[in-house]
């Protein structure tokens, strides 16, 4: 495996999602700013001494185990606290960012299988991440020089539809998603495997396609097979002023949210799955991301 050089870590440390603005703890805060100074022996004394003083059951250790590899002093050391929070700590609200740094580690090493492995891993465990349209650069990236066009289409396809507002990365996401034309996407469920012929993958791929779950753009009519609608409720409350508060929460997380009035509730739902084990990964996602004790239900 190749070596990051420390400037490559410096910069995979300042890389979106943003460090600094990110740290819940201002003591964590202080210590990236020392690193993003110079002072990184500083910054990694501050974090090694809080690191000690917190109990490993602490909702706060995995926070310090993030910002601890963002002021790594090697490759290594940042690898293994990023990998520490992706296994030990997978329900916390670090696993994704860790998940997503270790995607562009294996890339700037030119590990691109690591790199495959935890993209899908990172799409697969957290559907509802914020992070996923940042991941389809670089899963663009990674599927192109895998030979996958069609992985990699599908990737930026549903990048450009999560991305909102964010016109930097839907320039990034646009300018590699040119390279699309005349490829279908994969579908679906296709994860990659070995790379595939890239004209006989648009034949395979010409017919209809099935969006993936969550997605933001507008979904076609369902088939007779897929009446069944499943969303996550993540809120029953007594006034308007209150679920129209959760619905701006679930959509900040790039969700459709429709809100349903029953006996003087108003119940907030989000999503829209196909699947009940989809809807249930995507509660999973929520009660992380949200709080509270979301729920799967059928129907509106």
């Amino acid at each position: 495996m190749r070596r990051v050089p420390c400037v490559v870590i410096l910069a995979l440390a300042m890389l979106a999602p943003g460090v600094a603005s990110a740290q819940s703890d201002s003591r964590l805060t202080d210590a990236v700013h020392l690193a993003q100074e110079g002072h990184s022996d500083s910054a990694r004394a501050v974090v090694n001494k809080l690191l000690a003083a917190t109990p490993p059951t602490d909702s706060l250790y995995a926070e310090i185990l993030y910002t601890q590899a963002m002021v790594a002093n090697d490759a290594g050391e940042m690898r293994t606290q990023l990998q520490r929070i992706a296994v030990e700590y997978p329900t916390s609200s670090w696993a994704d960012d860790a998940l997503l740094r270790l995607v562009q580690m294996d890339y700037a090493t030119r590990n691109l299988s690591g790199a495959a492995r935890n993209l899908e891993k990172l799409r697969s465990d957290y559907p509802l991440s914020g992070l996923l349209p940042q991941a389809s650069y670089w899963a663009g990236r990674v599927y192109f020089d895998q030979s996958n066009p069609p992985l990699a289409c599908r990737w930026l396809s549903e990048g450009m539809a999560k991305a909102g507002g964010n016109v930097e990365l839907q320039n990034q996401l646009q300018y590699l998603n040119q390279r699309c034309s005349g490829v279908a996407a994969a579908a679906p469920g296709d994860s990659g495997g070995p790379p595939r012929d890239s004209t006989k993958q648009v034949a395979a791929d010409s017919g209809p396609k099935t969006p993936a779950a969550d997605s933001t753009a507008p979904s076609p009519a369902p088939t007779a097979t897929e009446r069944v609608v499943y969303r996550v409720q993540i809120a029953a409350v007594g006034n308007q002023a209150a679920a129209s508060a959760a619905e701006k929460k679930a959509r900040a997380l790039g969700l459709t949210v429709i809100t349903v009035h029953e006996k003087d509730l108003y119940k907030v739902r989000a999503g829209q799955f196909h699947t009940r084990d989809a809807a249930s990964a995507a509660a999973a996602g929520l009660k992380v991301k949200l709080g509270g004790n979301p729920f799967v239900v059928s129907g509106p």
